[in-house]
């Protein structure tokens, strides 16, 4: 009862705050209109929000259902997953997503959000169970069930969260996207933009997935190679965002044909993006692999409390 209540609130206040008086209508992916303050350029594609309280309302509800967890999900786990939708929503609704078609810098900070900081702050909030729990019955016993024991799709799910192959995925979706060719035709065309937003943040889940290891998920890594690995993209990201800051030319020109917001040049837009995409993409690895350390020493703690107690 609670978990519905709070699912209302929150979507009433999502609601209020899409249509807000004196928030001016943005067309999805049409950017800032002439004159229209930026600030208050939120977008009312509803598609975003309602993803995201779908979400949020099977978290919440599988939790209400779950009599006998077989994993607690503590109050902070519960804090991180909301703070993941949170920051999608700060990344697809709020003026962040108006911005970035004029500014590659505000690009930027949106690809953070969604392709890094949203997916791990999901899957610290341990969100499989309580997720699954929070479906109807026959969709859990007639859509899920049936999908998770077909032998093809297991098979696809060894072949897709293979570590070196997620990696590679992760990756390259970063470089792709930062080639100036597909990034202008992004910025063009509504569809290859939604299919950045999905592969972007598709790539940080399935990443993620394997490195965080969500109860009751297990990886396939060792919690070694998993610090390794996220001490491994650290380089190629930060030779692609110096690589930009540095760069004498102006490489997206996409943005040349809107007008730039808070009266910066193109140079230093694109500078400031470059630095985006390499300082706190890189100081993300490195506080991800904190987290993992950390988990790394509780999981032997308690393998050495298991094997302490007498037979």
């Amino acid at each position: 009862m609670r978990a519905r209540l709070l699912f209302v609130t929150v979507a009433l206040a999502v609601g209020t705050l899409l249509l807000l008086p004196g928030a001016p209508v943005v067309r999805a992916n049409g950017g800032i209109d002439a004159g229209q303050n930026p600030l208050t350029a939120w977008s009312v594609n509803p598609l975003p929000s309602l993803v995201l309280l779908l979400f949020a309302y099977l978290y919440l509800n599988g939790l209400a259902n779950w009599e006998r967890p077989s994993h607690r999900v503590t109050r902070w786990q519960r804090v991180s997953f909301f703070a993941g939708l949170l920051a999608i929503f700060l990344a697809l609704q709020t003026p962040i997503d108006a911005l970035a078609d004029h500014s590659f810098a505000f690009h930027q900070l949106q690809h953070i959000l969604i392709r890094m900081v949203g997916p791990l702050l999901m899957l610290l909030g341990a969100p499989l169970t309580p997720m699954l729990r929070g479906l109807p019955r026959w969709a859990l016993l007639g859509i899920v069930r049936p999908i998770v024991r077909n032998p093809k799709v297991r098979r696809a799910y060894q072949f897709f969260t293979n570590p070196v192959l997620t990696t590679v995925f992760f990756l390259s979706t970063l470089y792709v996207w930062q080639i100036p060719g597909p990034h202008n035709l992004a910025l063009q065309n509504y569809g290859v933009h939604q299919i950045m937003h999905f592969g972007m943040w598709f790539s940080g889940f399935m990443f993620f997935w394997l490195v965080v290891d969500p109860k009751p998920h297990r990886s396939k890594l060792h919690y070694g190679l998993r610090v390794l690995y996220l001490g491994l993209i650290v380089i190629p990201n930060t030779l692609l965002g110096a690589a930009i800051t540095f760069s004498n030319d102006v490489l997206y020109s996409g943005y040349a044909e809107v007008k730039q917001p808070f009266g910066l040049s193109l140079m230093t837009d694109q500078q400031l993006g470059g630095l985006l995409l390499w300082v706190p993409g890189d100081m993300m690895s490195v506080m991800v692999a904190g987290v993992v350390m950390a988990m790394w020493y509780q999981r032997e703690n308690e393998g050495a409390e298991v094997g302490a107690v007498p037979h």
